[in-house]
C-alpha cells in the first residue's frame, strides 16, 4: 500500500469510527442538531426517549393526585387525567393543541385543583396516551369524540378552556352544544377563516431551518427560548409533533365548513381571550375579529408571550382564569403559592375592537 491509500484508508477509517461514536453519542444525548433530523436512528431514540418521559411524568402526576383514566368512545380509547372523579366541585376541562397533549396543562391543572374539579383529555392522534380506532380523523370528529367525553364525565355544564387547536374546538362546542359549556376560556385560539390554509401550507412543508426560525413565535418566553437545554429539547420534540403525518392527515381534511366564523354569535357564555402578542403561528387579527364578534367576551394582549400560553405563562393566566370564575375567595393551594413566586407575571391589556390589525 502506498503511503497517500495508507493515509486516506486511516483518513476513512478514523471518519467511520467518528460517524458511529456520533451517532452512538447522539443516541444516548439527546441532541437537537439540524444535520440529524433525517437519520432514522436518532429519531427513533428521540420518540422512544419522549414516550418513556411522558410515562414516568404520567406516573408522576398519578401519584400526585391527578388519576390517569380511560374512557372508551365511538372513536376510541380517550386517555385523560382527573383531579377527582367524586368530587362536587365544578369541571374545568383543558384541551390542549395540535401535536401536544394533556400534560401541556399539567402546571395550571395543580394550580387550580383545589378550586375545581380538572379534567385534561388527550385528543386522539397527538402526542398523548388515546388510542383512537381510525388511523385519520377530521375536525368534526375531534369535536364530537370531545362532545362524548365531557357528557360521559360529567353531568354538569363545564367552563373549558382551550388553547389553540382546543380554542377552535372548545368554540365549537360552545356554540353547537351550549348547554354543555358554562363559560369558555380561549388562549390563542385557531379556527377562523383568516389565511385558512396558511398554517397547514406551512406544516406540510415545514423542515427544520424553517422550524428554528417559527419557533420562537410558538415558545418565546423563559426558559423555552432562554434555557439551553431545555429550549433544545422542547424544540425538537414539538419539531417532530407537528412533522407527524396525522397531524398533516387532520390539517389535509379541514375544510371551510369546519371554521367557526359563522357560529360566533352563538356563543352566548361569558368568554375570557387571552392572546399571546408575540405569537407567529397564527394570525394576530384573529384575536380583534372574536373581540368584536362574541357578544360577553373579555379580550386582552399577553405581552412578551407567543403560542403556548399555558407553558410560557403559568402565573398570568391563573391570575385572569382565577379573577374570570371568581375564584379569588378560595384560598390558593401549596404549588400555586411555589409557582406564583417563581414565575414571571406578564403584563396584559385589553384588545380594542378598533385597533388597525396593520399594527400587529
Amino acid at each position: 500500500m502506498t503511503q497517500r491509500n495508507f493515509s486516506l484508508g486511516f483518513l476513512s477509517g478514523n471518519m467511520d469510527v467518528n460517524r458511529y461514536l456520533q451517532l452512538k453519542l447522539l443516541q444516548i444525548i439527546i441532541r437537537p442538531a439540524g444535520k440529524v433530523e433525517n437519520f432514522d436512528v436518532i429519531k427513533s431514540t428521540e420518540i422512544k426517549v419522549d414516550r418513556t418521559i411522558s410515562k414516568c411524568f404520567k406516573k408522576i402526576l398519578n401519584v400526585t393526585g391527578f388519576k390517569s383514566k380511560v374512557i372508551p368512545t365511538k372513536f376510541g380509547q380517550l386517555h385523560y387525567y382527573d383531579s377527582d372523579p367524586n368530587s362536587n366541585l365544578k369541571p374545568l376541562i383543558f384541551v390542549h393543541g395540535l401535536g401536544s397533549s394533556a400534560q401541556s396543562w399539567w402546571i395550571l391543572g395543580k394550580m387550580f385543583e383545589n378550586k375545581r374539579r380538572i379534567i385534561i383529555p388527550d385528543l386522539f392522534h397527538m402526542s398523548g396516551f388515546s388510542e383512537a380506532n381510525n388511523p385519520v380523523m377530521d375536525f368534526l370528529q375531534h369535536a364530537e369524540s370531545l362532545i362524548e367525553f365531557i357528557s360521559t364525565t360529567t353531568n354538569q355544564s363545564v367552563d373549558l378552556c382551550g388553547l389553540s387547536l382546543g380554542g377552535w374546538l372548545s368554540m365549537y362546542i360552545a356554540s353547537t352544544n351550549p348547554k354543555l359549556v358554562n363559560s369558555l376560556i380561549l388562549m390563542n385560539p385557531a379556527g377562523l377563516k383568516i389565511n385558512p390554509f396558511e398554517l397547514r401550507d406551512t406544516l406540510t412543508f415545514l423542515s427544520w431551518k424553517k422550524f428554528q426560525k417559527l419557533y420562537p413565535g410558538i415558545l418565546k418566553a423563559f426558559p423555552y427560548t432562554g434555557f439551553p437545554l431545555l429550549s433544545k429539547t422542547a424544540k425538537r420534540s414539538l419539531f417532530r409533533n407537528l412533522k407527524d403525518d396525522r397531524i398533516k392527515d387532520l390539517l389535509k381534511l379541514t375544510k371551510e365548513t369546519h371554521f367557526v366564523d359563522d357560529n360566533l354569535k352563538n356563543i352566548n357564555c361569558p368568554v375570557l381571550l387571552l392572546w399571546g402578542k408575540e405569537d407567529r403561528l397564527l394570525s394576530s387579527k384573529i384575536p380583534i375579529v372574536l373581540s368584536k364578534s362574541i357578544k360577553n367576551i373579555d379580550a386582552k394582549w399577553v405581552e412578551g408571550c407567543a403560542h403556548v400560553l399555558s407553558l410560557e405563562a403559568p402565573a398570568t393566566c391563573f391570575h385572569e382564569i382565577n379573577e374570570f370564575l371568581n375564584l379569588k375567595s378560595i384560598k390558593n393551594n401549596p404549588f400555586t403559592q411555589s409557582v406564583l413566586s417563581a414565575s414571571f407575571a406578564y403584563h396584559t391589556t385589553p384588545i380594542q375592537k378598533k385597533e388597525n390589525d396593520h399594527d400587529y
